[in-house]
């Protein structure tokens, strides 16, 4: 969990919460006196000059909530994309799923405390949500494709431990090799994923489609960066320079799906643009 050189102490040697994680790395940035805009969404890119002067960019960003509306300018010798693959849900494609009951994403689980939730999705946003609404006192079924396993790239295998952990209690229930066929009022339908086993129903409040997000490609298309098949910008593996000259990428844009990789790669790459100032 550390970053920065700082050490990470967390009690016990116990996985630290997201609260002690997040207190953890606001203390980094303001030791380190971070330059961060906070609450600023990009939205204009411009190159000066041509790619192969080397002039940088215009960046114009837009204040949100504090100074609603209020513009700045930027410039920038290189630019380091780290938006992440999380701003559009993927959508759940099946009858029902317009219906309000249906959301993409958990921030307070008290208000399902005593309804029969679903959870949709084979990751670690899926598990930990449906953990997550079972602690607070819902009814959970999670419903994955794939049984949880250790080592599977799409789970961290602590999350894989208390899933199986709070399954085998009855503190949820895990369905595997299933799909949400429909979602009515107060039901939702299942399918097998594989096999030609009938669809059965089960009750059902609310729905959590955990199903994975994609990135928002606006700013990509701004700055005319090249994409490949899976929407993710084309890059160099060996320096994360995009075909854009200047421009970089890394965390999940660099489809690094392990965070320590992503971590690691991300420290090489600023070390790498760092050293073009001398």
């Amino acid at each position: 969990m550390a970053i920065g050189g700082v050490p990470f102490f967390s009690a016990g040697g116990h996985k630290p919460t997201r609260e002690q994680a997040l207190a953890y790395y606001r203390a980094v940035a303001a030791v380190r006196r971070l330059n961060l805009a906070t609450w600023e969404e990009v939205i204009a890119a411009e190159r000066l000059g041509e790619p192969e002067e080397n002039q940088g960019f215009l960046i114009k960003t837009q204040r949100r909530v504090a100074g609603e509306g209020e513009t700045r300018v930027w410039r920038a010798r290189t630019l380091l994309i780290c938006a992440g693959t999380f701003p559009n849900p993927r959508p759940l494609r099946v009858p029902g799923a317009q219906l309000p009951k249906v959301m993409f994403r958990l921030a307070d689980p008290t208000p399902y405390f005593g309804r029969d939730v679903l959870v949709a999705g084979g990751g670690n946003s899926a598990a930990t949500a449906g953990m997550t609404l079972a602690e607070a006192g819902a009814r959970v079924t999670v419903a994955m494709r794939r049984a949880p396993i250790d080592f599977q790239n799409h789970l961290r295998p602590f999350i894989v431990r208390d899933l199986n952990i709070m399954a085998e209690e009855k503190r949820l229930t895990l369905l595997t090799n299933v799909c949400v066929a429909s979602i009515g009022p107060r039901s939702v339908q299942l399918i097998p994923f594989v096999g030609s086993e009938p669809a059965y129903e089960i009750p059902n409040d609310f729905v959590f489609a955990m199903l994975g997000h994609t990135a928002d490609m606006t700013l990509f298309h701004r700055l005319g960066l090249p994409l490949a098949e899976d929407g993710l910008p084309i890059y160099n593996e060996v320096t994360a320079e995009t075909p854009a000259p200047g421009i970089y990428v890394a965390g999940s844009l660099s489809r690094a799906n392990i965070i320590l990789e992503s971590r690691r790669r991300a420290v090489e790459i600023v070390a790498r643009i760092a050293s073009f100032r001398s």
